[in-house]
């Protein structure tokens, strides 16, 4: 049975086909939740449209009528697309907007009283200024699915990937993720390097882990990879393609957030690039 009775989605206004708002509903779907949309005022205002290179008063209100136009145009069409995708999927739906910029980033953090966030990797189209998955992951406090630009989801879901460092945050980033670890036709448990993590993993790497998600109805299949130079993302986005992954797991920010947003770290590197969707949590 799933833990996620509640999922928040994130509107991409830029997206023509709705491709993120089409993947909430098929997981609301598999989980039997309630799909919560919300749609950003403020990510309307991105570029330019015109509106500051008129003079006149005449030419100005006419930008203004233009400028109300198009944002009621996409409220109501995100709207009834929300409401077509509960309808397809049979889920109940609730639809919430941002209307004020300077209001948009306090409501987005305050009001995601869900299990589950979702967020398209073309952020600047759908997340308020200056809200990042990080960011709800920190502040919130519950799991976030960064899902690619263009992504087709299969009905079935075959391959998830957990990317294994015996952490803290791996393991609250494992627990997140049962109920599509429970879907899956297998889950592959990745463990990069263990003999660099000496006294984090034990003699079998991932085996402990391994039995644990079993018993929650997971078919796990361990895996160990050495680095051999690389980075270890581009370790797990190899193992993912191999895969042929619908989902990538891993706990955020693992090593101190500071030193990572200093000089790098794996989960910087795997949110400036999400190939394959992926939940991060902590």
């Amino acid at each position: 049975m799933s833990t996620w009775k509640s999922i928040a989605v994130f509107i991409d206004y830029a997206d023509p086909d709705y491709s993120i708002l089409d993947y909430a509903g098929w997981l609301a779907q598999q989980c039997d939740a309630h799909l919560i949309g919300i749609f950003n005022m403020g990510a309307l205002s991105v570029g330019t449209d015109g509106f500051t290179r008129v003079r006149g008063h005449s030419a100005i209100q006419e930008a203004i009528a233009r400028r109300r136009e198009r944002e009621q145009r996409a409220v109501f069409e995100a709207g009834q697309r929300l409401a077509e995708t509960g309808h397809q999927r049979g889920v109940s739906v609730e639809f919430r907007v941002l209307w004020r910029a300077t209001e948009a980033e306090e409501a987005a953090l305050s009001s995601l009283h869900c299990d589950l966030v979702i967020i398209g990797d073309r952020r600047e189209s759908c997340l308020p200024e200056s809200v990042t998955p990080e960011r709800v992951v920190f502040e919130v406090g519950v799991p976030v699915i960064v899902v690619p630009e263009d992504w087709k989801q299969r009905e079935e879901v075959k391959q998830v990937v957990v990317a294994w460092n015996a952490t803290r945050e791996a393991r609250r980033a494992t627990a997140d993720a049962l109920t599509y670890i429970s879907m899956a036709e297998q889950t592959v448990l990745l463990v990069v390097d263990p003999e660099k993590q000496e006294g984090l993993h034990g003699d079998l790497p991932g085996a402990d882990a391994a039995h644990h998600l079993a018993r929650h109805g997971g078919n796990i299949r361990t895996l160990t990879e050495n680095a051999y130079g690389r980075a270890i993302d581009e370790v797990i986005l190899s193992v993912a393609a191999k895969e042929d992954a619908d989902l990538v797991v891993m706990g955020a920010y693992s090593k101190p957030r500071r030193r990572q947003l200093l000089f790098g770290g794996v989960t910087r590197s795997m949110l400036s690039g999400v190939r394959y969707p992926l939940l991060i949590s902590r």
